[in-house]
């Protein structure tokens, strides 16, 4: 009989972003080939620990639980999931997990630095400024000179490491801008705040394949729930349409693939990324940010594109697996 490698399926986490993590762990499980895998969904509770969904039996991942599975697939957004916290722990156990590593996630995940990092590589970026709750306080009166002096209004108010627009704002004068900041900060203690492009959202997903990198279709996305693609927008029902392939020209297409390219090498991606790209009316491309673990829900972009390539859900899973068992 052939041997059927030991998947876990990690998934829920104390972050904002807890539901939809169980609901992308949820999908994966439903979408990975039973005929390859031995399956185990695995959920990690609000206080850190983790345990076998089926049984709630907990694991010891750290000692005697960790040679049970052959690789985990890790379905966790924002922190501790996605921001190199679990990969490193990963990393010292040597454990076997998919999606980009320690560095790259870290990186990703922190706003800020991924900004300072496009930058070097010359992809074209929001300006922005950053700060924690210490320089809110002290420093408030500056903050806001900056802001109106360099960035201009509207302006983007977000988290430097949350995932799928989680306490994001946007802001269209000062006095706005100073009760968001200090709404926000008080449940994340770092922001940004960045000029606000106007334009049209796209993103663009990254898998690889034999060793190599390669952008899939890119997609135009339209909120249907509010100004921007917030959280509802991204998962209620109707919140947003899609439009994969994007409806630009194949020139900007092109450009855009060869962006979120760029950007997920860049940071030293592995498996998969997708990268969020605004499209304005002069014909600039601005990259605003990469995701190291895209959602996979029923209204998920990265899925959603690979079929549009020809690439099945669990023929996408398939190639994440393979291409972490070929980097890890």
């Amino acid at each position: 009989m052939k041997y059927k490698l030991k998947i876990a399926v990690l998934m829920g986490g104390p972050s904002a972003e807890r539901e939809i993590s169980l609901i992308t762990g949820k999908a994966v499980v439903q979408n990975l080939n039973r005929k390859k895998y031995t399956i185990t969904p695995v959920e990690m509770t609000r206080g850190g620990r983790f345990f076998v969904s089926a049984s709630k039996k907990f694991l010891d991942l750290q000692n005697k639980d960790r040679k049970l599975f052959d690789i985990i697939f890790i379905a966790l957004h924002g922190t501790p999931g996605e921001d190199g916290t679990v990969q490193g722990m990963f990393d010292a156990l040597n454990i076997k997990y998919t999606g980009p590593g320690t560095l790259a996630s870290a990186l990703a995940m922190d706003k800020e630095k991924s900004a300072e990092i496009y930058r070097v590589h010359n992809l074209l970026t929001p300006d922005f400024i950053a700060f924690g709750t210490k320089e809110w306080d002290s420093e408030r009166a500056a903050i806001v000179r900056h802001v109106k002096k360099y960035l201009g209004f509207p302006a983007v108010i977000k988290p430097t490491n949350q995932g799928s627009a989680v306490g994001t704002a946007i802001v269209k004068n000062e006095k706005k801008l100073i009760s968001e900041v200090t709404r926000i900060i008080k449940q994340f203690p770092r922001l940004m705040i960045q000029t606000f492009i106007k334009g049209q959202e796209a993103t663009c997903g990254i898998l690889e394949k034999n060793g190599k990198a390669f952008a899939l279709p890119p997609t135009r996305i339209i909120s249907n729930a509010n100004e921007f693609y917030d959280y509802q927008s991204k998962y209620a029902p109707g919140g947003s349409t899609h439009v994969c392939p994007a409806d630009f020209s194949s020139t900007v297409n092109k450009k855009i693939q060869s962006l979120a390219l760029k950007a997920h090498l860049s940071l030293g991606c592995r498996g998969m990324s997708r990268t969020d790209i605004f499209v304005t009316d002069d014909g600039k491309l601005w990259v605003i940010e990469t995701n190291t673990i895209p959602g996979m829900t029923p209204t998920s972009l990265l899925p959603e594109a690979a079929s549009k390539a020809g690439i099945s859900f669990t023929k996408m899973l398939n190639m994440i697996i393979a291409a972490s068992f070929k980097n890890n």
